[in-house]
């Protein structure tokens, strides 16, 4: 009787449990049939175009500076430490490989990819990768959100010394990552 009344107990739990939905829009990559979702600040109403591939990133220009915008290359400064880029390229890398343009393209030794996951930013389901390497002779870690659709391929990414890496410094870094809007 008493396992009858423990089984009846675990249903209905399980039945209250929030069931995970797919999200409608762009189809899921296979084997992820619930993304987490995330959206841009309320305070990130600057705003930036990216290239000619028709996305713009929002940032909050009190935390955030443009220190360049070549177009399909846009640097920003912050006051914590952290540094950001933006990178377009006229290629659709396959999102899974997106964090291995960014350690080619830093020379990371050492390189480790500790996070990777579909998530949705904003509407459009894009890679979170954090990656973790030896930038010369310091230790860096990247926080990046990649994109790659229609022959073009956007990766936005934080950057900061691995010393200097705190969890407000980390939110801070994904917060500024979330202004990312994909053009249609």
């Amino acid at each position: 009787m008493k396992y009858a009344l423990y089984a009846i107990l675990v249903m209905f739990l399980a039945s209250c449990a929030p069931k995970p939905a797919v999200p409608p829009g762009k189809p899921v990559p296979p084997g992820k049939a619930y993304m987490e979702e995330r959206f841009k600040s309320k305070d990130a109403v600057d705003r930036v175009s990216i290239g000619g591939t028709g996305t713009t990133f929002y940032y909050d220009k009190r935390l955030w500076t443009v220190k360049s915008d070549e177009g399909s290359r846009i640097e920003f400064n912050a006051r914590r430490f952290a540094n950001a880029q933006i990178f377009s390229y006229d290629e659709a890398i396959p999102m899974t490989d997106i964090y291995k343009k960014l350690v080619e393209g830093y020379g990371l030794k050492e390189a480790q990819l500790l996070e990777s996951e579909f998530i949705r930013v904003n509407g459009e389901v894009v890679v979170y990768n954090k990656i973790d390497g030896k930038y010369g002779r310091k230790h860096i870690v990247i926080l990046s959100y990649g994109y790659s659709d229609k022959g073009r391929t956007v990766i936005t990414h934080g950057y900061i010394y691995k010393s200097m890496l705190r969890d407000e410094t980390e939110a801070e870094i994904v917060d500024f990552l979330n202004g990312f809007v994909a053009g249609k």
